[in-house]
């Protein structure tokens, strides 16, 4: 069975689709997958044991000639579509593009891409498409299986790390205040610049680090991508805390994996870092606005904290309504959470 999964972004969605190979290798046992992602992404995906071939979309070679009995296309941009479409293949599922150039979506993936930019205007459009996110109560995975048709269990993100990455790391968390019998907790609450709310604020992320160090005897490492480097600089500045470091913002994709899978406990938004830490099993407190949290599954590591405001999940890039999202969870209610999951500080299983 040759199947090509096309996924190419955005990195968390990409470490989450992960989910799907055991099902799909449960189904078909003999299965060859090459999956289709960003160059760089590729590091998310290229060890799993179940993937064949990892290769860039825009690579050349002989990924683009091969025949497949099964395309699965997970992405709405035009780029993955059109090449869902030129592939050789028996089967296609998903967002392909049409002879008319119009971006389809095929019936047994209408429950995800009908909650997308892929729904046609006669339909709602996305005007529809995000009424039902915000009804839907189903998580990707459970989606995606029904849709495929694949046995379940729906199966936790994974990602494979080299032993060496995870002792650098725990070299590195230990530089930055993690010492022996002392809990270590990743506070990663930026996300990006795509959805302004989807960040928590820089005030009460330095108050939650100063109460998990005062209260609960935690180091705290401010974690992030580049683009939070001076934010996260400010959040350690604020919090003025010996126990309180921001950890490097230009490590590698592997690297960061390998840095989350050393906390305790990560406190995250919906982004990256929350994906990374699933697949770890490190507990975590994800927190949420205009997102989708019904979509996200914990797998019983961890918890959601949602905002209460009633306009919640509207996918918006920026919105004038005040208090917003983000303002409605407050530090106490962010530290509740976090104290749960300290308190059993549950084993993780193994490596990423």
């Amino acid at each position: 069975m040759r199947i090509a999964l096309i996924k190419v972004g955005a990195l968390g969605d990409v470490v989450r689709t992960t989910s799907l190979l055991p099902g799909l290798r449960r189904a078909h046992p003999a299965m060859e997958l090459t999956w289709v992602t960003a160059a760089g992404a590729l590091p998310l995906v290229e060890a799993d044991a179940d993937v064949a071939r990892a290769v860039a979309i825009g690579a050349p070679g002989e990924w683009r000639s091969a025949r497949y009995d099964w395309v699965i296309s997970l992405d709405d941009d035009r780029a993955s579509c059109s090449l869902a479409a030129a592939l050789a293949a028996e089967r296609v599922s998903g967002a392909y593009s049409a002879p008319d150039g119009t971006l389809r979506y095929t019936a047994d993936l209408e429950e995800w891409f009908g909650m997308g930019l892929l729904r046609p205007a006669g339909e709602g459009g996305l005007t529809r498409a995000n009424e039902i996110k915000q009804t839907n109560r189903r998580s990707f995975g459970e989606i995606l299986y029904r849709g495929l048709g694949l046995p379940p269990p729906v199966a936790r993100p994974r990602l494979a790390l080299a032993p060496r990455l995870c002792e650098e790391a725990a070299a590195l968390a230990a530089r930055l205040g993690a010492s022996s019998g002392r809990p270590l907790v990743g506070l990663n609450t930026g996300a990006g610049g795509r959805w302004r709310f989807k960040s928590w604020g820089e005030e009460e992320s330095a108050e939650l680090a100063r109460r998990l160090h005062d209260r609960d005897g935690a180091a705290v490492l401010v974690m992030g991508g580049p683009a939070e480097a001076a934010r996260n600089g400010r959040i350690v500045a604020a919090a003025a805390r010996p126990g309180v470091a921001a950890a490097p913002t230009d490590l590698g994709l592997q690297a960061f994996a390998a840095l989350v899978s050393r906390c305790d406990v990560l406190v995250t938004s919906d982004s990256l870092a929350l994906h990374l830490g699933l697949a770890a099993a490190v507990p975590v407190v994800a927190f949420f606005g205009p997102t989708s949290d019904a979509e996200i599954d914990v797998f019983g590591v961890g918890e959601k904290v949602v905002t209460p405001l009633p306009c919640r999940c509207c996918y918006l890039s920026d919105c004038d309504v005040r208090p917003h999202c983000m303002a409605g969870i407050g530090v106490e209610r962010m530290h509740e959470a976090a104290r749960r999951w300290l308190a059993g500080r549950p084993g993780k299983e193994g490596d990423l």
